[in-house]
């Protein structure tokens, strides 16, 4: 296990985000914009990490899972752990092609910059799920970044973030694509 969290802090360190620091280093973005996520696609090392928060009870406590992708000019690597109350997992690093964590990574971008539908409820009266996404990419010049999203525990989304009325949260969306494939690469 220490293995698998020092292999983790090395990824991150060769693309200057650190699981110890990230928080402290990393820029800030309150809405992604395209801009800010290019590098992604564009700037290869790229190091992701999504952490998301499930709440467990109505006082505030919540469940953390964690997701890490790097995507390098020779391949990816994926790795985490899922702490969901059903079926809790853990994924020690998995070798992925390049085209694979390029797609994964296309998808994480399009679902952080597609646009949020009003929620029926208000965020403040119930609890939320809570999804943060670090990023580091670039070999000469590294950029960063680091966004939060929330969504009120108020419909029920049955997959990729998108509810049975059709509205959209960012938080469950990322969360889905990132608990889909940590599934498919746990098989």
């Amino acid at each position: 296990m220490r293995r698998f969290f020092q292999g983790l802090t090395v990824m991150f360190a060769v693309v200057g985000l650190s699981s110890a620091q990230a928080s402290d280093d990393v820029f800030g973005h309150a809405e992604p914009s395209e801009e800010a996520l290019r590098c992604l696609s564009e700037d290869l090392p790229v190091a992701v990490k999504v952490d998301y928060y499930y709440p467990v009870t109505l006082c505030g406590a919540f469940s953390r899972s964690t997701f890490y992708l790097s995507v390098g000019r020779s391949g990816a690597e994926i790795s985490g752990r899922g702490n969901d109350f059903d079926d809790p997992f853990k994924l020690s690093p998995r070798k992925l092609s390049r085209a694979e964590g390029e797609d994964l990574l296309g998808r994480l971008t399009s679902a952080m910059l597609r646009g949020e539908s009003q929620m029926s409820c208000h965020k403040g009266s119930v609890p939320y799920y809570k999804t943060v996404v670090e990023w580091a990419c670039g070999a000469v010049e590294t950029k960063r970044g680091i966004v939060e999203f929330t969504a009120p525990m108020c419909s029920s989304h049955e997959g990729l973030g998108t509810d049975e009325l059709g509205t959209y949260a960012r938080a469950i969306g990322i969360r889905d694509i990132v608990v889909k494939a940590l599934r498919q690469a746990h098989r």
